[in-house]
């Protein structure tokens, strides 16, 4: 009350008093003294009544509001204490200061004892209230009981409860909700496009009872794990099949790493031949159309990683399982032989043709480059390289390259002139890495819509979209390699010059060490076309010639190796020059030689990132090792990246990856 009493609430008898007054000021001046006395008394005690009166009804009322005050208040606390929604007041630390029955309830026999919400929902997000004055935490879960709610909250004024700010919670159940979507989920169909790998190479060397034995046990492992995940299996091609599954049971099929591979795998013909699968799987789509494009979208990666792996597409994640075998080599050269054609068919459409490989290119890279650089102008088109940088491992080239022909030397062109050369007719041929932020000029593939993709190494999750052309096989040795074999079947067959021919020769020895690694008939047979078209073995050794400063290096990096986890080296070089690359790879490969290891490391640093170079033989899976650290490549060969500038910080993430990689494995 501010002491003012409202007109409505006030006495009018006051206009009463003034006309009484007058009255004995007229009886005053007529000289009528008695009438004047008896109502000047009787005037002073009406007056004196009515403000007592007043003053009486005056402290009425405010009593009557102080009660009515207090028992709205009452009431609006017996509607929170009784309200069905269970409803608390936290302080912003999350000790309780006030709970009604309905939480009382939730916090059963603790009510008395729990003082914090974090002892009743240990991830309740405090930090969702901090600098909030309202909002929603959903789906805190309560797993005891069963039951989840969305916690909605408002900032209470400050000295409310206690010296702080304090908010009040409501909590609002939502667990029909979620079992809903979960059962959805859980019910939701999986995809999955399951292939044998090298069927019609191993058809070929079974006889037809044997082969259609090995096929009925396949078809019997996938019926099994398909009628297990209330499923089924359907064969639509003699190596190919349709498998739906609920997605509940997918978690359980990744936790076990898709044990459907090496069951097949296991399944052994004569000399000791055995099929394997490649699994492409489709989660979470938006409809069954989509569904599919995941399963063949994965299917794709699965092979293009060269097989015996399951790969499994979300919408946004891609996960690979397997992978542990190196990728089959295929005899037929039918593929080839259509790229070829078709390869052909696209540079006589364009009006140039831009080739280019990944930064920090190898001999691999840039040997390819000058192999389809010479099918480009074989079919009378202006052609071009992009190399930013020549590095270490390409100088010897680039300084051979200067002693041929002009046009060579004159190929090479930087990022901004490839832009100015490019129009909307121009051809951009990508080699030795299907990563568009792996290339050399990455911009150029935002502008070219014509691309072309090359490469051998084994598929990743980050992957040049919308290719006219892709030819990806991690079975070929190099890029160099399968360059070498498009050549052979080009129209009106190419005639290599001794450079050329030199160039792509570099490029497999490169990949392969000198033959020793991932050589298989096809790599014979591509270095033997090399070689009748003028080749030269020493020719091409002096283009890896290094200065007898280099092998001191490399005597520095070998001296300061150590074998960790018994079976694996690792290496490092902690200041960078332009030759640290170079002499990291080289390395790897000659720790491979220590005796009893499997695997060896050197790490590299570079300007902005650590850079790791790996080897392995046997069993010992490189590709998938790096791929923990953001990397790839090969089951022999392969790389990573470490984003980080501290050798130790680097050296401590390659072992966290190493142990990882070995607890998968089994190793």
């Amino acid at each position: 009350m501010d002491g003012k009493t409202p007109k409505f609430l006030k006495d009018d008898s006051i206009i009463y008093f003034i006309v009484i007054l007058l009255l004995l000021v007229v009886f005053l001046i007529e000289g009528m003294y008695i009438y004047v006395a008896v109502g000047a008394i009787l005037l002073l005690g009406v007056t004196a009544f009515t403000l007592r009166k007043q003053v009486l009804r005056e402290k009425q009322l405010k009593n009557y509001l102080i009660d009515y005050t207090k028992n709205l208040e009452s009431l609006s606390v017996n509607s929170f204490y009784y309200s069905p929604l269970p409803i608390c007041i936290i302080s912003p630390g999350g000790k309780f200061l006030w709970f009604n029955h309905k939480f009382r309830e939730l916090l059963g026999d603790n009510a008395d004892v729990i003082e914090n919400i974090k002892e009743f929902v240990e991830d309740f997000s405090l930090n969702s209230l901090t600098g909030n004055k309202e909002g929603t935490i959903s789906n805190v879960e309560l797993p005891e009981m069963g039951r989840s709610f969305n916690v909605m909250y408002y900032e209470l004024e400050e000295g409310k409860f206690g010296e702080e700010n304090s908010y009040v919670c409501y909590w609002n159940e939502n667990t029909a909700f979620i079992t809903l979507r979960n059962k959805y989920n859980d019910e939701r169909p999986i995809t999955m496009l399951i292939q044998i790998d090298n069927y019609e190479d191993i058809s070929e060397k079974l006889d037809v009872g044997e082969k259609s034995a090995m096929t009925a046990q396949i078809e019997k492992i996938l019926n099994k794990y398909a009628s297990e995940m209330n499923g089924f299996v359907l064969k639509y091609d003699n190596s190919k099949f349709l498998m739906m599954i609920e997605n509940k049971y997918l978690e359980t099929l990744e936790a076990k790493k898709f044990a459907m591979l090496d069951e097949v795998k296991s399944i052994k013909g004569s000399n000791d031949y055995s099929f394997t699968l490649s699994i492409g799987t489709g989660a979470m789509a938006k409809n069954l159309t989509q569904l599919l494009e995941y399963a063949k979208g994965a299917l794709d990666v699965a092979l293009g990683r060269g097989g015996d792996q399951a790969v499994v597409k979300r919408i946004n994640s891609v996960k690979f399982y397997g992978g542990k075998s190196k990728a089959v080599e295929k005899r037929t050269k039918v593929r080839a032989r259509i790229i070829s054609y078709a390869l052909r068919q696209i540079i006589d459409q364009s009006s140039n043709v831009i080739i280019m490989g990944h930064r920090v290119g190898d001999m691999d890279s840039l040997g390819a480059s000058i192999g389809l650089y010479s099918i480009a102008r074989s079919r009378g088109k202006d052609a071009y390289i992009v190399l930013n940088n020549i590095n270490h491992a390409l100088k010897n080239m680039y300084e051979r390259m200067k002693n041929e022909d002009s046009h060579y030397i004159e190929s090479i062109i930087t990022t901004e002139k490839a832009l100015e050369l490019a129009d909307q007719n121009t051809l951009i041929v990508v080699l030795d890495t299907h990563r568009k932020s792996y290339t050399e000029a990455p911009e150029l593939l935002d502008k070219i819509d014509k691309v072309v993709l090359i490469d051998h190494h084994r598929r990743s999750e980050e992957y040049i979209e919308n290719t006219l052309l892709d030819y990806i096989e991690p079975y070929a040795s190099s890029t160099s390699e399968l360059v070498t074999e498009i050549v052979q079947y080009m129209e009106d067959h190419i005639k290599l010059t001794k450079f050329e021919a030199d160039a792509l020769m570099a490029g497999i020895v490169v990949d392969t060490n000198s033959f020793t690694f991932k050589t298989g008939v096809r790599t014979f047979e591509a270095a033997s076309f090399l070689r009748r078209s003028g080749a030269d073995n020493v020719d091409v050794k002096e283009l890896f010639n290094e200065s007898i400063d280099f092998m001191k290096k490399k005597t520095e990096v070998i001296e300061r190796s150590e074998i960790v986890f018994d079976d694996v080296v690792v290496s490092y070089i902690d200041e960078y020059s332009e030759d640290s690359n170079v002499i990291a790879a080289q390395c790897a490969d000659e720790l491979l030689t220590i005796k009893d290891v499997k695997a060896s490391f050197v790490l590299v640093k570079n300007k902005d990132y650590i850079n790791v170079s790996g080897r392995s033989v046997g069993d010992f899976n490189v590709q998938v090792m790096m791929e923990y650290l953001g990397g790839g490549g090969h089951l022999n060969m392969a790389g990573a990246q470490i984003k980080t500038q501290d050798m130790e910080e680097a050296k401590s993430k390659l072992f966290e990856a190493i142990i990882h990689y070995k607890k998968e494995c089994n190793q």
